[in-house]
């Protein structure tokens, strides 16, 4: 039986040279399709902020209240449907603007939207984003306030980010981020270290307690 002949030191050398010069080839084209994600999420976010800020120059200065054919009741409605509300009045007529291009969400190319309210396939994957929702009817103290959502919020104050529902949208929990927009249609980076990205939508005192999945 032959012996296997052992590495030569250039040799060794050279592989190591290969294997670098791959990973200059593969780090900048994976960072460079995460930040192609991150931008395509944030251009999301601004279109649907700028929808909902059109929004109540035709409604008395208020927000879409809560879906057709439902009653603005505790539970009655959650932060995607708020935001779903932009297609349903024909704001947005283009429904992967309602998907994160960091996730496998899909919603069936709107059909699980619906055309007026969330129909019953309305789901966790149907929006990738966290928006205001009935408990969001509240002043700057946090007391509640009936009726529809005017549009009288603080600039500085989230009215949308990624959600926290299933699979984190950018990243892990521990090395990822969310993107948030804000009233003034400012969206914003967030990392790990600022908000929680499996918990931080809805939880005081954060900064997006005021939102919902």
């Amino acid at each position: 039986m032959r012996q296997r002949r052992a590495l030569t030191l250039v040799e060794f050398v050279l592989g190591l040279v290969v294997i670098a010069m791959l990973l200059l080839l593969i780090i900048p084209i994976t960072l460079a399709r995460r930040e192609a994600r991150r931008a395509g999420c944030r251009r999301n976010l601004s279109r649907l902020a700028k929808s909902l800020w059109a929004y109540p120059e035709h409604a008395s200065h208020r927000y879409y209240p809560c879906p057709f054919g439902r009653v603005p009741t505790a539970n009655d409605f959650n932060g995607a449907e708020w935001l779903a509300s932009v297609y349903w009045v024909g704001m947005v007529a283009d429904p992967s603007i309602f998907i994160c291009p960091g996730t496998h969400d899909t919603n069936r190319d709107g059909l699980d939207i619906g055309t007026h309210r969330a129909p019953p396939s309305f789901g966790s994957q149907t929006i990738s984003y966290a928006g205001m929702h009935y408990r969001s009817q509240t002043n700057s103290s946090g007391a509640f306030t009936a009726g529809a959502i005017r549009d009288d919020f603080p600039p500085n104050m989230p009215m949308g980010c990624d959600d926290t529902q299933g699979s984190i949208n950018h990243g892990t929990s521990q090395r990822g981020g969310m993107n948030v927009v804000f009233f003034d249609n400012r969206v914003e980076w967030k990392s790990h270290e600022q908000v929680n990205l499996e918990t931080g939508v809805g939880q005081k005192p954060g900064l997006l307690w005021q939102l919902r999945n």
